[in-house]
């Protein structure tokens, strides 16, 4: 009897914490959070090009605003597949609760997300961006998009080990770097208010969103990694 009831006992504690992480609404919040964030330039250029063809927009006549063109349609339509479902891989209950989808999502996201990069860098050298938008910019957004193409191949080669630590390390950097353009819509905007529209701090600001990110990134994987080898249930996922 003692040992019936030991056993009947014994899962009790682990499972009561599975399902409080369950309902912690921490999570809820943050895919909220993330997907707005990435929605934001989306919604500006939208706002901006259908201003433009009203003839609303202020400003000269080089105003940025280029045509629809396949690089560009492929760009934009590819951050945004990339920034929704991706938000949903951070949530460890989702993980739990639906593991293929996670990993049908993740073989999505690493095509998906070298598109956003690749189609990145194509603009990057091909298109005419803005008078005055400055060598230190174009610089700032090759290393963007180099350096999340190379997150992205470091954390598909480690799921494919299954590391799964070492790939959720990289594809949160990856996922940082795409977020980019969400925060540069308020390093920017704030920015240029306090410091003034020039090459300089326009390049500055836009590099400023990268590096908040990035540091958001390293902040949210070194919190995590007191709890990397506490026997997650994660780690026992299968890798394709």
């Amino acid at each position: 009897m003692d040992g019936k009831d030991s056993a009947g006992a014994g899962p009790s504690p682990a499972r009561s914490q599975r399902k409080g992480r369950r309902q912690t609404p921490g999570a809820g919040l943050l895919i909220t959070g993330l997907i707005a964030l990435g929605l934001v330039p989306v919604l500006a250029d939208t706002l901006r090009r259908i201003a433009l063809s009203l003839g609303t927009a202020d400003g000269s006549t080089d105003t940025g605003s280029h045509p629809l063109s396949l690089p560009v349609a492929v760009h934009i339509i590819t951050a945004t597949i990339f920034v929704i479902p991706g938000a949903f891989q951070f949530s460890p209950s989702f993980r739990r609760r639906k593991p293929a989808w996670h990993r049908m999502a993740g073989r999505v996201l690493v095509v998906v997300g070298m598109l956003v990069a690749l189609s990145g860098l194509w603009l990057n050298q091909f298109v005419s961006f803005p008078a005055g938008s400055g060598e230190l910019l174009y610089v700032f957004r090759w290393l963007a998009g180099l350096g999340m193409a190379l997150c992205i191949v470091i954390g598909f080669a480690a799921v494919r080990r299954q590391d799964i630590t070492r790939h959720r390390q990289w594809m949160i950097r990856a996922y940082a770097l795409g977020l980019g353009a969400g925060t540069q819509v308020f390093t920017l905007g704030f920015g240029e208010a306090i410091f003034g529209k020039t090459a300089l701090t326009g390049a500055l600001l836009n590099g400023a969103g990268w590096i908040i990110n990035l540091a958001a990134a390293e902040w949210a994987i070194r919190r995590r990694r007191p709890w990397k080898h506490a026997g997650s249930d994660t780690a026992k996922v299968p890798v394709p």
